[in-house]
């Protein structure tokens, strides 16, 4: 239990400073003294301040894409679905801000990337490889529309959402999604 606090704080503190420092600039020492932990501590969970970085960044993408998963299984509808990935996304925005645009890095969307692809390919493993490709397609296009809105501190336009569904045929894609027929 006391690693687990260590670690949160380590986060905590990760995320604190990326408010104001790019993460290439954050020390051990920044987040030791932030945190107040032990540079033992640190190094108990990370090799360095790069390993920290991916490793905060991979679990916050995980974290997001395996909620937006679970949706898929309970959604009723396509519109459900998007709506409540959009909910998951605005609850998540303010880290995803910090540690994908001017203080962060573009690891982050790599992992949400790697992240939904590996998790679609998991949850429909018994679909045939059009269907998962239009999946992880959508997907990709969701982060994509998702994170460029945010990263130019823009509305979500809806549009985008509905521009992504045409160019994929996502009335196929649904279909398969939401009447069992992948």
């Amino acid at each position: 239990m006391k690693r687990q606090s260590a670690k949160l704080k380590i986060e905590k503190a990760y995320f604190d400073l990326l408010e104001t420092t790019h993460y290439s600039k954050i020390t051990v020492s920044d987040i030791i003294r932030k945190a107040e932990i032990s540079r033992t501590t640190f190094y108990r969970h990370y090799v360095d301040i790069f390993d920290m970085h991916h490793k905060v960044s991979d679990k916050l993408a995980y974290c997001i894409i395996e909620e937006c998963a679970g949706l898929i299984m309970t959604a009723r509808s396509e519109q459900d679905y998007f709506d409540e990935v959009l909910k998951i996304f605005n609850t998540q925005e303010k880290y995803i801000l910090l540690i994908s645009s001017e203080n962060g890095s573009r690891y982050f969307f790599e992992s949400m990337l790697r992240c939904s692809q590996e998790l679609v390919s998991r949850i429909f493993s018994h679909c045939n490889e059009e269907f998962l490709f239009r999946l992880r397609f959508i997907t990709v296009a969701m982060i994509g529309v998702y994170v460029r809105d945010v990263l130019e501190g823009r509305e979500h336009n809806p549009d985008y959402i509905k521009l992504c569904k045409k160019l994929i045929n996502y009335d196929e894609l649904s279909g398969g999604l939401y009447a069992g027929k992948c």
